[in-house]
């Protein structure tokens, strides 16, 4: 695609296809953002098209990345990403590059060779599932690129694109660049699974375009081959070659030639009987053609790569450097491979012609080629992962050398690109001497299953992890209680927990009673236990943890168990509810005794219970601070599992805190660690949470998608842990969306909730869940099931004192109820009481949406000014924390009363004070440049975002602020950094 002279022949046909082409770049230059993918069979013309874009899209002034996927290299991780961006972000301005930030300079330098020098090395490998950090920086570096100019990123033969190039374009999907159309180009029907499913679900969501590419029609045959043939014999060439170009000009090419050797074997109608074959004939004709030196310089340049180094090439093919030159002159002038524009590169006319040479070259001149290739690149002191792509096709069982090289390669990339090292993996267990000790065969089984638990193929790491329990001596207990714990959190993981709980058994058995190893087991097996629903078995085995404490004197020990006991506690009601926070209470006390070293790896479970059991205790600075340290010990040890649950609960924190924005953030990392993971209950249960963010956010339409999918991908593994979460998060979305029997049916059907709520979820989460079926009743007009609902609400905070924010819950529902009975007096008395409860709690947002009903109550007694009192307060709060389809309401309250809202009738003061506090680092990037008079086309330029970001920006900051111009929004700023000082 790089070559100038690699197409002669302008495009013939393909108008439809170029108009809408042409439509997504002016979507890109109009500030918008496309994905096209283009398909159809090998030869029809993807790569024209794609090039013709291309040269159009530069023509307009857009910028053109573009990168392509190779079969034959297709296990090296992020080839085509680097294709694409490595020598466009290598040649940005040292300012450019301070622009994109250290840690996106460092993410990108881990990968692509031009930044290498900008990476910096941890101390500890990077987490596995947190690979989307790179995701993330490929992103940035687009928009910073797509800020200045529109961008085209090309991604040719996306079907041979490495998993971990496919994992970024996955998350552009998911996150599309502004100012930028992805085109993808691949073969129909010749995607991995995994990635076609994931292009399937884009254009379902109509994220992506598909454009499928049909054969030539006669008439364009005809245009395309002018001058090469008469009509009739045009005719019969489009009917041999079924209208595919690259078929027509390749036989056409050896036709030609044919005529000019009388008597060729070759020429004439028995070329061959079928197309493939018609290709593999040509091709061997111009081979034959050639000197031997050429042609074994064509085949070692297949060995080498697409585009191929040619002096890497010539050192395989064993040329003298004096006949280089010559030889190499000899295949350009068949045209077979031509100039790619990276110097010292040549390219294949096509990759067919590739895989075409590289299958005639034979088995045998193959392996030999792929060993002088690797030792070629050891020589040159090249990177791991192309070395091993050349070992692993030509090593023997018993390299040493190359064993190592696979190994330290597999263990390279496997936080970056889990699938390249599983493959590596394998292909150094294969390679291992054949008397290799067990455990040494085992240290690379628990490598691989590792690898393919990071990369979601969890099936495989069973086989793995069920092969090396296999190896196990029965003299080493430990070490098979160990692989059994794996296969057990593999097979809960499927969603196979009666499995894993026969396993978690086995493995208990086989370890030292009494010690931190059993602790550790039995923690798993009280998940286990809830993961079944069945509470009672769970309580046994924290008891059995707390006996375990009584006879041991290990503080990690303690904690283990106080955090199990409290995990347990915090999810039940009465006297079980307080001695769990007294649980906590020592385990957060034990917690904090304890130094990193001691808590990760064994303990890391236990600090997420710790945090579950502050999140459900409303403890959310706490539960904050210490999901920060699981995050950062994770990182600091490569514990992937932890970490996504952690960071969930993070996002719930700030949820419930109404800092809505970090709520998201978090979330959305949340659901990128899952979905690398591939944990489809996690997935499931982080995108609800995710969706709930958007929602308060006031991005109904945006949280309605999400919620569906969440339920979507729950649905897959229904006996997964908390598989309730999703169902009722997106049935409280769709009610408070106005689709109230919709939203019903999700709670009361598909959340599992029968009007018994012991058999659902853990007691002290339901209200929070149950308090929107009461409106959904209401607005349904069933008053008595409304009140069912409420008394069972009020039930769970009588029996739950302590948590505010359920008693809270508990009161609104029941002045949802007495106001639908027109008791306006008694519904405020309630009203007023959930407001204060609320409050007490932390939960800023549903006290000013208890300030709503206040308000109403007020209205509906007569008391239309203090009812407005309310409705300003809660609009304040609500546009303070950005919870803008709440603030509608508001606004919609006021006007009942007769009221209209102006910022100046607010708490200016407070709502500066609190709305500065939940500012995002980009808002105060931007409140900082217009403090100094910046406009926004200046500010865009400044911070690589386009104008109508900044605008976006602006605009959400002046009803944060309750601010209705740049110059008050200047003034507060200025006065919040006085009343700092």
């Amino acid at each position: 695609m790089r070559s100038p002279g690699e197409f002669i022949r302008p495009l013939v046909g393909r108008v439809d296809e170029m108009r809408k082409l042409n439509d997504a770049l002016d979507v890109a230059q109009q500030g918008g953002t496309a994905v096209v993918a283009v398909t159809g069979e090998p030869g029809i013309g993807k790569t024209r098209l794609v090039q013709e874009v291309s040269r159009e899209a530069i023509t307009r002034g857009v910028q053109v990345l573009d990168g392509r996927g190779t079969e034959l290299e297709r296990e090296i991780p992020y080839t085509v990403l680097i294709d694409a961006l490595d020598e466009p972000l290598g040649l940005l301005s040292r300012m450019e590059m301070t622009a994109l930030g250290a840690e996106t300079l460092s993410e990108l330098g881990g990968v692509l060779p031009s930044l290498h020098q900008h990476a910096v090395s941890p101390l500890a490998p990077p987490v596995r599932i947190e690979r989307h950090r790179l995701h993330r920086s490929v992103r940035v570096a687009l928009q910073k690129l797509a800020a200045r100019r529109p961008l085209l990123l090309v991604l040719d033969d996306v079907h041979w694109a490495d998993h971990a190039s496919f994992e970024v374009i996955a998350h552009l999907l998911r996150n599309p660049v502004q100012r930028c159309v992805v085109l993808l180009a691949h073969r129909s029907g010749q995607l991995p699974s995994m990635h076609a499913t994931t292009l399937f679900r884009a254009a379902y969501e109509n994220t992506v375009m598909s454009l499928e590419l049909g054969p030539l029609s006669l008439r364009e045959t005809v245009e395309l081959l002018t001058g090469d043939g008469d009509e009739t014999e045009l005719a019969d060439l489009h009917r041999e070659c079924g209208g595919n170009p690259f078929y027509l000009q390749e036989l056409s090419r050896v036709r030609i030639r044919a005529d000019h050797r009388p008597g060729s074997p070759e020429s004439g109608a028995d070329t061959a009987s079928r197309v493939p074959a018609i290709i593999q004939a040509a091709l061997e004709q111009e081979v034959r053609a050639l000197s031997p030196s050429a042609c074994t310089l064509l085949q070692a340049a297949a060995v080498v790569g697409e585009p191929f180094d040619l002096d890497l090439a010539a050192e395989i093919a064993d040329l003298n450097e004096a006949d280089v030159g010559r030889v190499t002159d000899e295949l350009m002038e068949t045209g077979l491979v031509h100039d790619s524009g990276i110097p010292g590169r040549l390219a294949f006319r096509h990759p067919l012609i590739r895989r075409a040479v590289y299958e005639r070259s034979g088995y045998g001149w193959r392996r030999q080629a792929h060993q002088r290739a690797a030792e070629a690149l050891a020589n040159r002191g090249s990177t791991l992962t192309l070395r091993a792509h050349h070992l692993e096709r030509s090593s023997t069982v018993g390299d040493e050398a190359a064993v190592a090289v696979l190994t330290d390669a597999g263990t390279v990339v496997a936080p970056r690109a889990p699938v390249a090292a599983a493959r590596w993996f394998r292909a150094a267990l294969r390679l291992l001497p054949t008397g290799a000790s067990a455990e040494r065969r085992m240290a690379l089984m628990t490598a691989l299953a590792e690898a393919l638990n990071a990369s979601g193929r969890l099936r495989e790491s069973r086989e793995v992890v069920g092969d090396a329990l296999e190896l196990v001596s029965p003299a080493a207990p430990a070490d098979r209680a160990r692989m059994m714990a794996m296969l057990a959190v593999t097979e809960q993981g499927l969603g196979n927990a009666a499995e894993g709980r026969r396993l978690l058994t086995s493995a208990l058995a086989l370890a030292v009673p009494d010690s931190v190893g059993a602790a550790a087991l039995k923690l798993e097996l009280v998940k286990n236990h809830l993961m079944m629903r069945d509470w009672a078995g769970a309580l046994v085995v924290a008891s059995e943890i707390r006996e375990s404490v009584r006879t041991l004197d290990d503080p990690r020990l303690y904690f283990l168990s106080t955090a199990a006991a409290a995990y347990l506690g915090i999810n039940q009601s009465g006297d079980v509810l307080l001695r769990g926070q007294v649980d906590l209470d020592e385990a957060v006390k034990s917690l904090d005794s304890l130094a990193d070293s001691d808590v990760a790896p064994t303990l890391l479970n236990g600090l997420t219970d710790v945090v579950l059991a502050e999140t459900c205790l409303e403890r959310w600075k706490e539960t904050v601070e210490h999901a920060d340290r699981g995050i950062r010990l994770c990182h600091t040890t490569g514990h992937s599992r932890p970490l996504v649950e952690l960071a969930h609960l993070k996002a719930l924190a700030f949820l419930l805190q109404g800092q809505l924005e970090r709520a998201l953030a978090a979330a959305d990392d949340a659901v990128e660690a899952a979905l690398l993971l591939d944990d489809l209950p996690m997935v499931a249960m982080t995108g609800a949470s995710r969706a709930w963010s958007l929602s308060l956010l006031g991005r109904t339409g945006e949280a309605l998608v999400a919620g569906a999918e969440s339920v979507r991908t729950g649905a897959q593994v229904p006996t997964g842990m908390n598989s309730w979460h999703a169902p009722l998060v997106y049935g409280g979305l769709l009610i408070e969306a106005g689709q109230y029997r919709r939203g019903r049916q999700q709670i009361v059907q598909l959340g599992g909730y029968a009007g018994d709520y012991l058999d659902m979820i853990n007691v002290t989460s339901m209200p929070h869940f149950l308090r929107p079926l009461v409106d959904a009743e209401l607005a349904l007009g069933r008053i008595d099931a409304a009140e069912k609902v409420s008394r069972q609400i009020e039930d769970i905070a009588e029996a739950a004192p302590i948590l505010h924010m359920r008693i809270g819950d508990a009161h609104y529902a029941r002045a949802r109820v007495l106001l639908a009975r027109n008791d306006a007096h008694a519904a405020l008395a309630s009203a007023e009481q959930s407001v204060a409860e609320y409050r007490i709690s932390g939960t800023v947002v549903e006290a000013a949406r208890a300030q709503l009903l206040l308000g109403h109550a007020l209205a509906d007694r007569g008391d239309e000014t203090a009812a407005g009192h309310e409705f300003d307060s809660a609009l304040t709060t609500f546009e303070t924390f950005g919870a803008e389809r709440l603030a509608e309401r508001a606004r919609l309250a006021l006007h009942r009363v007769g009221e209209r809202q102006t910022s100046g009738r607010r708490s200016r003061s407070r709502a500066t004070a609190v709305g500065f506090s939940t500012l995002t680092e980009r808002q105060t990037e931007i409140i900082s440049r217009v403090v100094l008079g910046m406009t926004n086309r200046q500010i865009s330029k400044e911070l690589y975002l386009s104008e109508k970001t900044i605008e976006a920006h602006l605009n959400r900051l002046f009803t944060k602020l309750g601010v209705s111009s740049r110059t008050e929004l200047a003034a507060l700023a200025a006065e919040q950094a006085q009343r700092l000082t």
